[in-house]
């Protein structure tokens, strides 16, 4: 008869740090049986031991961590056992099933709106990895709002809430998290650890409102109003000149180019030179003496003479010329006798009052110096401008 054995695992539904006892039995005594001849499922087997002889093996099974398998059986390989008369076994046997649940639930947050204005509100989704039990509102912690209406329509494995910002409050960064260890799932392992939600940002700030009037008559598009800068003016000031710049000036007054010969252009200006002055300024200006004047004043204005005489030899010039009477004279202005000039008849106090009247002398003496003033103008008209200095 060939040997046969049972497997019993004690406890089917094993847990975070949970084990259980393994119990395998023979329909007699065997020899050569080892945990080589065992296949585990999601789990460990210590090493099979008998207190009886070989027909009651004992080991304890550990499973695998982080593991949800509701089917699970431990294998046995007969082949590998044989009874007292050497018989060894066929086929295999299988032990009762066991559920393992080593993983721990997890979870994921979405808020649905990541900006959240005045008024507005936002669904919040919260998905575990499993069905948990014993959670609620007081498991979440948020940032700058309020959770509500906190329910699940699936028996615990997604539940949904309202978001609520507070007001008042501009916030880029804002999270909810849970924290895991206050709930379990239906297998009673605990969560650990938390869960954050995506980033959600929050201004319920008020702005401030100013009435622009009625619309009909605003401007489009609106005018911008810029801040006045409140740093003082700085004064303007100019640029320098380029330094390249150089303005046109007129040559030097008595610059003195030559014509030649060492002859100026001018002449000798003032000075009577004779026939070596080539311009019409020394001609007017020289004596009709040639002899270089004899101090008689003759000439134009009274320079051509050399004496400096103010009026030359004109009719004002015997009368101021003439030596005053002293203190104790009479003064007889109309005898013809104290003002008589010692020149001709129509030079002396005669001619102011007498044939030719002091009109009529001036008028002749205007006409005689603006003869020679007439002239000048035409000679200074002949002179060439200069070239422009550079």
């Amino acid at each position: 008869v060939l040997p046969t054995a049972t497997i019993v695992v004690a406890d089917t539904a094993l847990n975070i740090g949970e084990t259980s006892l393994v119990t395998i039995t023979f329909s007699e005594a065997v020899s050569g049986f080892s945990n080589a001849d065992l296949t585990i499922a999601n789990g460990t087997l210590s090493a099979v031991s008998s207190s009886d002889g070989g027909v009651t093996w004992t080991a304890t099974f550990t499973p695998t961590a982080s593991i949800t398998d509701a089917s699970n059986v431990i294998t046995l390989d007969n082949s590998g056992v044989s009874n007292a008369s050497g018989n060894a076994g066929s086929g295999t046997t299988d032990s009762n099933n066991y559920a393992i649940d080593t993983a721990r639930p997890a979870a994921s947050i979405v808020v649905a709106d990541s900006a959240l204005g005045i008024g507005e509100t936002t669904s919040v989704t919260i998905t575990f990895s499993e069905e948990v039990s014993g959670f609620d509102l007081s498991d979440l912690n948020v940032a700058n709002g309020t959770l509500s209406n906190l329910v699940s329509s699936d028996g615990g494995k997604t539940w949904t809430a309202t978001l609520t910002p507070t007001a008042e409050i501009t916030d880029a960064t804002n999270l909810i998290t849970l924290d895991n260890s206050g709930l379990t799932d239906l297998a009673g392992n605990a969560g650990t650890a938390t869960t954050v939600s995506n980033n959600y940002a929050i201004d319920t700030v008020e702005a401030l409102v100013i009435d622009n009037g009625d619309p009909e008559f605003r401007a489009y598009p609106p005018v911008v109003v810029t801040d006045v800068p409140t740093t003082p003016l700085q004064p303007v000031v100019p640029p320098a000149p380029s330094p390249d710049i150089s303005p046109l000036l007129p040559p030097p007054l008595f610059e003195q180019p030559t014509l030649g010969s060492g002859i100026p252009t001018l002449g000798n200006i003032f000075i009577n030179n004779g026939a070596l002055a080539p311009s019409f300024i020394a001609q007017v200006f020289a004596s009709s003496d040639p002899s270089g004047g004899d101090g008689s004043g003759a000439g134009f204005l009274g320079f051509g003479g050399g004496d400096a005489g103010v009026f030359g030899s004109s009719t004002l010039s015997n009368i101021f010329g003439s030596d005053s009477m002293p203190e104790s004279a009479p003064l007889k202005v109309f005898d013809g006798k104290q003002w008589r000039g010692g020149g001709e008849a129509g030079q002396d106090l005669r001619g102011v009052f007498g044939a030719p009247t002091l009109g009529q002398q001036l008028h002749e003496m205007g006409e005689t110096e603006q003869r020679q003033i007439h002239e000048l103008a035409w000679a200074l008209g002949q002179i060439e401008p200069a070239e422009p200095h550079v």
